[in-house]
């Protein structure tokens, strides 16, 4: 983000980066979690995942508010950055 110099499109590239790599450490936090469970807790959490997926959505989606301009889309996308960094790390320390 330093960077970015400030500039709305070059932040949002940055943001889009490092939500690739948060997502793909979320996906194999995830697996990890699933492998030694049992069929009942695997469907647990799994539950659990589609709905924190639904509220990550929503919450965020809230924040691009059509009356922001480019600055609520920025809030919006870092929202689900730091939402999925959060749930990767929770999934990880479920594994350690």
């Amino acid at each position: 983000m330093e960077k970015s110099g400030g500039v709305t499109s070059a932040m949002q590239d940055c943001i889009a980066t490092e939500l690739v790599r948060q997502d793909a450490r979320l996906n194999k936090a995830y697996k990890a979690a699933m492998a030694p469970l049992s069929a009942p807790r695997k469907k647990q959490l799994l539950a659990a995942q589609r709905a924190w997926l639904a509220f990550r959505d929503a919450n965020c989606q809230f924040y691009a508010d059509p009356e922001g301009g480019s600055a609520a889309r920025l809030v919006a996308n870092d929202c689900v950055l730091s939402a999925t960094a959060n749930r990767a790390t929770e999934l990880e320390d479920l594994t350690n």
